[in-house]
């Protein structure tokens, strides 16, 4: 009997023992996250949420209205900060004319222009008729490359680097080198519009498209963004394609991309389409620097063509955001959402939704997520985006994704063609025949 007890008890050892040489094993596997937020600087308690403008036009470059009335009507629409964009025209403040240059500035030789008056101007900025909440005047605002046909625009901030720069096709990087050289933020507008991507979704994946973009973000930190809505969000239906793809390239070098919607808009029929929620302790050009610097801020559409079906149309207030809450011991990352409306939290990874909710366990995910997570909000007013959460877990070597540096070819016909394609792009009648033949 003692030794069927034995036996017994060692039995009973030898499995306790093989379990605690398994149970570390296993916890070692486990991964863990340390988790990168671009919200980090927010006090949620006492900072506001600034509904933003941060691209339109007037009659000072291709605009159909005179900014007197761009300016009220975002006003009357409730936003808190305006930024004039436009081509080639730096602002100079909305009751100021700009210097108007010729074949941009046209308007200039048949309407009479009129910035708004010195009262008025005092009264818009104060909020003086809005409970003193009144609306920022965004300096030195231009969109650069102003003529160019296949469109690589580039908005600028802050610095007055632009004025009368007309760009040269496919060039997006001397614009933003000057920019930076200058002092000034930038970033990257309606890049969907560039590749025709809604002609063709798989642009949007191909790394030759991708890769000249991504070196401009590795090369210039004041190039902070990317434009993924733009006015009805038609030639922008598949940026958010576009921004993930970068994303998955950049964020495991250390870079990461904000995101921005924009109305871009020429007439009162865009306008109010689009918004960045921008969270700042004030509304002031230094707290607007800082949160585009920080990306401090959500890109808001009534669209969202691509997440929510061409046929819909915000009706309503876009879903606010109260606060953002990681814990790091857990890998959680939790939001607190306000809405009038029902609304769904989804979060992306590598540009597929993986969850659903207030919250996600990054653990839970590990499978599916590569170098970040991001949400976005969807409710009866439109949808909302967030700013990538940067998810490392200590293993962003796999993630690394390689672009080609140059197109090659073993058939020196084919290299011929492809020169002689890219010669034809850099001209004006060659980008016609090459919109026609290829895009």
């Amino acid at each position: 009997m003692k030794s069927f007890s034995k036996k017994i008890i060692s039995a009973f050892l030898a499995v306790l023992m093989t379990a605690l040489l398994v149970v570390p094993s296993f916890a070692a596997e486990q991964v863990e996250y340390t988790i990168t937020n671009p919200y980090e600087t927010v006090d949620w308690d006492t900072w506001k949420t600034y509904k933003a403008m941060l691209h339109t036009h007037s009659l000072y470059s291709d605009g159909y209205l005179d900014i007197t009335e761009v300016v009220e009507e975002y006003y009357r629409q409730d936003y808190d900060i305006l930024a004039v964009t436009d081509h080639g025209v730096v602002n100079q403040g909305w009751d100021t004319v700009p210097e108007m240059i010729d074949l941009v500035g046209y308007n200039q030789y048949f309407k009479n222009l009129q910035p708004l008056d010195a009262e008025r101007y005092a009264e818009i900025t104060s909020g003086a008729d809005r409970d003193g909440r009144g609306m920022l005047d965004v300096p030195l605002g231009v969109e650069m490359n102003a003529l160019v046909v296949r469109k690589n625009h580039v908005n600028g901030f802050f610095c007055g680097y632009g004025q009368g720069v007309l760009g040269k096709e496919e060039d997006y990087e001397s614009v933003i080198a000057a920019t930076e050289a200058a002092g000034g933020l930038s970033f990257i507008n309606h890049p969907g519009d560039f590749y025709n991507v809604t002609a063709d979704i798989s642009r949007c994946y191909d790394p030759e498209n991708l890769r000249d973009w991504a070196n401009i973000y590795m090369k210039y930190e004041s190039c902070v963004g990317l434009e993924v809505f733009n006015e009805h969000d038609t030639v922008s239906k598949y940026d958010r394609i576009i921004w993930d793809n970068l994303l998955m390239y950049t964020i495991p070098r250390g870079r990461n991309i904000w995101c921005y919607g924009n109305d871009d808009a020429h007439t009162y029929v865009a306008m109010g389409l689009n918004a960045n929620m921008m969270v700042m302790p004030e509304n002031t050009v230094e707290a607007l620097r800082t949160a585009m610097e920080n990306g401090t801020s959500f890109a808001c559409s009534v669209y969202g063509r691509y997440e929510n079906g061409d046929d819909f149309f915000g009706d309503g207030n876009y879903a606010h955001v109260n606060r953002i809450d990681i814990d790091e011991d857990n890998d959680i990352i939790a939001v607190s959402v306000a809405s009038e409306s029902e609304y769904t939290v989804e979060w992306v990874a590598d540009g597929k939704v993986i969850a659903t909710g207030d919250s996600i366990n990054l653990r839970d995910y590990s499978e599916e997520i590569g170098s970040y997570v991001r949400f976005q909000i969807k409710n009866a007013g439109g949808i909302l985006l967030s700013q990538p959460f940067v998810c490392d877990d200590g293993n962003m070597e796999a993630c690394m994704i390689y672009y080609p540096e140059e197109k090659s070819y073993d058939n020196l016909v084919l290299q011929f063609i492809h020169e002689m394609i890219l010669f034809l792009r850099r001209t004006i009648v060659g980008e016609f025949i090459y919109k026609e033949l290829y895009l």
